[in-house]
């Protein structure tokens, strides 16, 4: 496989797949002159092997070549990138080629020879920007998802996450007899903070649990904002020991924080699940009790929920 680069930082990487050489070189050398990183290959069964190992933001395939032809090229290209623009050139062009071509995926058809090279350099342009935009509106739909999803004072997911999560949590740990515990967990004193160094010192004093927090869990645990000074963590394959474990580490990391040389502190409950908890509601409702009797006791911040009760 050949390569051509621009001199300078490539605007884009694209394949050309051209049997004959003299117009391979042609139209690689105008794609360089672009400013595009360009790889050459002869044939069908060399552009699948590219495809495969690089990634690209556009292919040029020429419709009949040895061993694949350019549409089937653009079949497995598509298969391993959806969003990879393609190029078909032919010299025997039809309309029916044409169709089968555009139904195939492909985002222009252009008849060998050129009437100019100009019409080769339109077409690519065209079809970089295509790609530009699709994989920006890609970004822009998962940015707003991961927002709709997100707490914006402390970054931790929201109660909408937690609901969805904790459901589908509560299934799979129902089905297969997994364990799944949960920790809820408040605040204390949030108010006085509030009230005394002022609400931006109460949010910078959430961000730090929230920060706690995350360095306490492991990836697959799932820390949630559940509305106020009150947080929730999903803890998936851990059983109650586990938890315990977690919720008394926090609070260890927890008493290590503070704000304007106020400490903070918090109060948690743990509830492991069992079948008595038969909705979400049920199970966070359990933890949050044994989080108010945690909050109502001297000195002891972490209780478990009382599983014989289900509370």
């Amino acid at each position: 496989m050949k390569t051509e680069k621009g001199d300078t930082q490539p605007l884009g990487r694209i394949l050309i797949a051209e049997d004959d050489a003299d117009y391979r070189r042609i139209l690689s050398r105008r794609a360089a002159r672009m400013g595009l990183d360009v790889d050459q290959v002869e044939n069908g069964k060399e552009a699948i092997e590219a495809i495969k190992a690089g990634e690209y933001d556009v292919l040029v395939c020429d419709l009949y070549m040895p061993e694949f032809g350019g549409l089937e090229v653009v079949e497995v290209a598509l298969e391993i990138d959806p969003t990879i623009e393609s190029l078909i050139l032919t010299g025997s062009a039809s309309v029916e080629t044409a169709v089968e071509a555009l139904r195939a995926g492909v985002y222009d058809y252009l008849t060998k020879p050129l009437e100019s090279m100009t019409e080769f350099e339109m077409a690519l342009t065209r079809a970089l920007e295509r790609r530009r935009l699709i994989k920006e509106n890609k970004r822009l739909f998962e940015e707003n998802e991961r927002l709709a999803v997100t707490d914006s004072l402390t970054g931790l997911n929201n109660r909408h996450k937690l609901q969805d999560t904790l459901a589908s949590e509560l299934e799979r740990a129902g089905r297969y007899g997994r364990p799944l515990s949960i920790i809820m967990i408040d605040m204390d004193k949030l108010k006085e903070i509030n009230d005394t160094l002022g609400h931006p010192a109460g949010d910078e004093a959430l961000k730090m649990v929230a920060q706690a927090i995350e360095k306490c869990i492991r990836k697959v645990d799932l820390a949630t904002r559940f509305g106020g000074d009150e947080f929730v963590i999903v803890l998936p394959e851990a059983d109650l020991k586990v938890a315990v474990s977690v919720a008394e580490r926090l609070n260890q990391e927890v008493e290590k924080v503070k704000i304007e040389d106020r400490k903070i502190s918090i109060s948690l409950g743990v509830a492991s699940w069992n079948k008595t908890y038969s909705t979400p509601e049920a199970f966070i409702d359990a933890a949050d009790r044994a989080m108010y009797s945690a909050k109502r006791s001297e000195g002891d911040k972490v209780r478990i929920a009382n599983t014989e009760s289900g509370g």
